[in-house]
Formats: C-alpha cells, structure tokens, sequence
C-alpha cells in the first residue's frame, strides 16, 4: 500500500530551508562577526606636540592626559629642572578611534593654567596644541 502525501511539500520546503539556508546565513552571520573584531584592533598612531610658544622658558611643568572614547588613553609628565628650560612637550599615542579629548595643565612661577582640547588624528599625523598666546595673557 502506497503511503500518503499530506505533508510532503512543507517537509521539502522545511529541508531546503534547513540545508540550504541556515547554513549560508550562519556564515554570514560569522563572516560580519569576524570583519568587525578585526577592524576594532585597528589603531590610530599619532605624535602630539604642545606648543608652549615664548612662555616655554618660564613654564615650571606640564601635564597631559589624553581621553578617548571615555578611556583614558595616554599621560605626559614633563617638568623643568630648576634653572633650565622645559624643553620639547611631544608625546606618541596610539589611539582606537580618531578623536579624543586632551586635558593639559601648565603650571607657570605664579599661577597654574588648565585647559581642555579637542583632537583629532589621522593615522601617521602630527597634532600641534597651540598653547602660546593663552600662556601670556
């Protein structure tokens, strides 16, 4: 005696969802995955100089923290000796994103100065933060 067919066409259509379908968007699904891990590891490098303009040979310390995405990303201590100049404020950074907030405070005979920037690097840039013209008001 011959079987039935009642539910023979939405058990092929149920088959090639299941081999055919799935397995392609699982991939896909993978493949997406994948990109944006290795696209994360991606890294912006850059060199940040802060320029003290003429003010350079009176400032006494500067201290930089670089923010990027809510991170703290990179810190800059440099002071000068007594009687010496403060010499070259240049640090490297190596950022996820690239744009990020720098907080700089430069401490000078008789005050200190706080400021908050802005920054944006491509990769391989070099980011100047003009600093002379506040320092001397």
């Amino acid at each position: 005696m011959p079987r039935a067919r009642t539910c023979a066409v939405s058990t092929t259509i149920w088959e090639l969802f299941k081999r055919r379908v799935l397995p392609i968007a699982f991939i896909c699904g993978m493949a997406v995955l994948i990109q944006r891990t290795c696209n994360g590891a991606t890294r912006t490098h850059a060199t940040i100089v802060i320029d003290l303009g003429e003010s350079a040979a009176v400032v006494k310390k500067v201290d930089a923290h670089l923010v990027v995405a809510g991170d703290a990303n990179a810190e800059f201590h440099r002071a000068a000796l007594p009687n010496l100049l403060i010499g070259p404020c240049q640090f490297k950074v190596s950022m996820p994103k690239d744009d990020g907030e720098l907080t700089i405070d430069v401490e000078l005979p008789n005050t200190s100065k706080h400021f908050v920037r802005k920054i944006y690097a491509s990769d391989g840039a070099v980011v100047r933060v003009a600093l002379g013209p506040e320092l001397t008001e």
